[in-house]
Formats: structure tokens, C-alpha cells, sequence
């Protein structure tokens, strides 16, 4: 038999107390002998990674097993000499004790080593997104919005935090930018009134003071809207693929470039929907959504919750695709995700919150998909 796998078939002997004396005196021998140092780490490697027990518990257990050898030894008929007897309890005692202490140092260096890994696993961990924006006014100034301030006023004369602090005094009716990055979100409160919830990596394009007829904002990306109510000023939303008309409603516009369509949820009231190239305007009841795919409007009723619960802070996906799942997590995680090789025909059911850092939702996805992400600054691939 090879040494390595005598090694091993000792030490398994050892830890189910069937060993012999003589072959408590080979093992230990073999331990004397720095040349065999690494087989007999690699055996308790392994047999410490094929158990789940603590880390405590395991260091206990071979504890045990080694003082009940010393009184397994101690209780068997000894010779007569008591030089003999006490040169034999010695020994196996010398011998339990190395053991104890070998195999107390490898935990204690796992332990810490395992420790040391989760360490930098959470200081190098993603964190989610968090409330931060760009506002740019026409005039070219240009503010940093982040920090405990998540939201900001429009008034006709002045521009403030939610909780009152003055931003900016507006001499002039002007229009603004208000826009999010990868890994920010924001709200405002328009002129009129009207709520607006900005998701990542959007933008929304608004005057400060609604003087025409209408109320229109320019959109990029995804918002969700609680829109004042006005009979005399429809509110209209214009994205790159459609515009909105209402007159006061609640409504989410999902108009990301890289998701191929454009998908409006009404959750009350009733929305009025025209494309570049549609001749009659489509019409949205609560509770329905709207896909526009190539110039055609596919209304079909829905759980509205399943668009709107990105601005209540969680990712809700009801047979939603794979890729269409880690295009949020991509925009909410400031993330580049490399597409090749994931599989299209994988469908996510799962509410994630969205205040969770990126590994914990990696974790969860890889649990459902059997599948294995590789993350590697901010560039998160499929491992092979």
C-alpha cells in the first residue's frame, strides 16, 4: 500500500477509535516525518471538508477520540513493570496530544484563513444601489445629488430637498435634466405635483414651471409616475418609441434602449398611448400593460406589482427570463455582465430585495439555475 493512502487509512482508523497500538505508533511515527506532512494536511482537509460540523464541534470531536484512546490504553492489562506501563501511557498520550495539537492548529488556521476570505469577500462585495443623481439646468449648472438626500422639490422659484434644504433659487423659468447612473435612483416632485420614481441608469427632461398647455417630460430609461390631477394640462410622457397622455393617473414606463420594447403598467386611472408610426392611439385600463414591439401595442392584463416593485425597494420575477433578470441587476449594481453563453431559455421566479449586496443575489440565482457566476472587479461572466 502506498504511503499516502496508508496515511489516510490510520487516520480514518484513528478518528473511528479502531486503532491499534502499534498502529497509533505508525501514525505517529509518520508524523514525525516532515516529509509526509502534506499528505497526512490533506487528509484531514478532506475529511474536515466532507463533514458539516462547526468548526468548534469538529475540534471537540478529535479531542474526544483522543483522550478516549489514552483511557482505552490506561484500562487495558499493562506488564508488570511499571517503567513499561508508564513509558506506554507516555507515549500515547505524547502521541494523542500531537494529534490534538495538530489537528487544533489546522482548525484555528482554517478558521482563521476562512475568516480572513469572508473579510474580503464583504469589503470587496458589490453594494446595491443607492439614492444618487446628476441634475443639470439649461443654464449649464450643475448639480451632485446623493447622500441622505433622496428626493428633490420643484417649486416656480426655488429647487429643494424633501426635507426643506434649498438647492437652488430660480430666477427664470428654465428646463432641467434630472438623471441617474448605474447603481442610483432618485425622486422628484414636479411643479404641479406630480411624483416621479427615476430608476437606474434614466433620465427625465422637465421644465420648472409647466407654463404651455401640457405638462410633457422627456424620458430615458424607467420611472414610475403618480401624476396630479389636471383636466386643462394633460400630462404627457414622451420616450424615444411613444408618447403618454393622461390626465392624472399612476403609470410605470419601462424605456430602456436595450431591452428591444417599451412597456407602460397602469396601476389607476386610464393612459392614452400613440407610437411614431400608429395612426390610432391604444388605451390602457388599471390593471393592463402595454408592450410596443415594431409599432404595435400588445395590451394584455397583468400584476402590476411585478413592474412597480423596483421603487419599493425589491425584484419581483414571475417567469421572467434569465438575461432579462441580470439586465436589472446590471443597471441596479453598476454591473458589466458578459451575455455569451447564458442560457435564453432559463425563467427566474423569485423576489429578490433589492438592498441586499451583489453576492447574495448571485447566490440566490445560482441556486435556482445551477449555474456559476464568475465576478471579477465589476465584470460579472458565467463560469464554465
Amino acid at each position: 500500500m502506498s504511503k499516502p493512502n496508508r496515511i489516510n487509512l490510520l487516520f480514518d482508523q484513528y478518528l473511528q477509535n479502531i486503532i491499534n497500538k502499534d498502529e497509533l505508533a505508525e501514525l505517529h511515527q509518520h508524523l514525525q516525518d516532515d516529509q509526509h506532512q502534506a499528505l497526512f494536511d490533506e487528509a484531514v482537509s478532506d475529511y474536515f471538508d466532507s463533514t458539516s460540523h462547526t468548526a468548534h464541534t469538529k475540534a471537540k470531536e478529535v479531542g474526544d477520540l483522543a483522550w478516549q484512546k489514552i483511557a482505552q490504553h490506561i484500562a487495558e492489562p499493562k506488564p508488570a513493570k511499571k517503567l513499561r506501563l508508564f513509558s506506554t501511557f507516555k507515549f500515547v498520550a505524547a502521541a494523542a496530544a500531537l494529534v490534538i495539537v495538530l489537528f487544533t492548529t489546522f482548525y484555528i488556521y482554517q478558521s482563521n484563513r476562512a475568516q480572513d476570505r469572508l473579510t474580503k469577500a464583504i469589503a470587496h462585495d458589490i453594494q446595491p444601489g443607492t439614492h444618487r443623481a446628476t441634475l443639470q439646468a439649461a443654464n449649464g449648472k450643475i448639480y451632485q445629488l446623493e447622500g441622505s438626500k433622496e428626493e428633490i422639490i420643484a417649486g416656480e422659484k426655488a429647487i429643494r430637498y424633501k426635507d426643506g434644504a434649498l438647492l437652488e433659487t430660480e430666477a427664470q423659468v428654465q428646463n432641467f435634466a434630472l438623471s441617474t447612473p448605474k447603481g442610483g435612483q432618485y425622486r422628484i416632485t414636479l411643479a404641479d405635483g406630480t411624483k416621479v420614481w427615476l430608476n437606474a441608469a434614466s433620465s427625465i427632461s422637465y421644465p420648472s414651471i409647466f407654463t404651455a398647455n401640457e405638462r410633457r417630460v422627456v424620458l430615458r430609461g424607467e420611472a414610475y409616475f403618480e401624476v396630479a390631477h389636471n383636466v386643462h394640462k394633460p400630462f404627457i410622457v414622451s420616450t424615444e418609441t411613444q408618447e403618454i397622455k393622461v390626465l392624472g393617473t399612476a403609470f410605470n414606463v419601462n424605456a430602456y434602449e436595450n431591452e428591444g420594447v417599451t412597456v407602460t403598467t397602469l396601476v389607476h386611472g386610464r393612459v392614452q398611448l400613440k407610437g411614431p408610426n400608429t395612426s390610432n392611439p391604444s388605451y390602457l385600463n388599471p390593471g393592463e400593460q402595454a408592450v410596443l414591439n415594431r409599432n404595435t401595442f400588445q395590451i394584455t392584463p397583468v400584476d402590476v406589482t411585478l413592474n412597480t416593485a423596483w421603487k419599493d425597494g425589491e425584484f419581483i420575477f414571475t417567469a421572467t427570463p434569465l438575461t432579462a433578470v441580470l439586465r436589472q441587476i446590471e443597471r441596479w449594481y453598476n454591473l458589466e455582465i458578459d451575455y455569451s453563453g447564458i442560457p435564453e431559455d432559463i425563467q427566474i421566479h423569485a423576489s429578490i430585495q433589492r438592498d441586499k449586496p451583489l453576492s447574495a443575489v448571485l447566490s440566490a440565482l445560482e441556486k435556482i439555475t445551477n449555474l456559476k457566476f464568475d465576478v471579477e472587479g465589476r465584470r460579472v461572466k458565467l463560469m464554465k
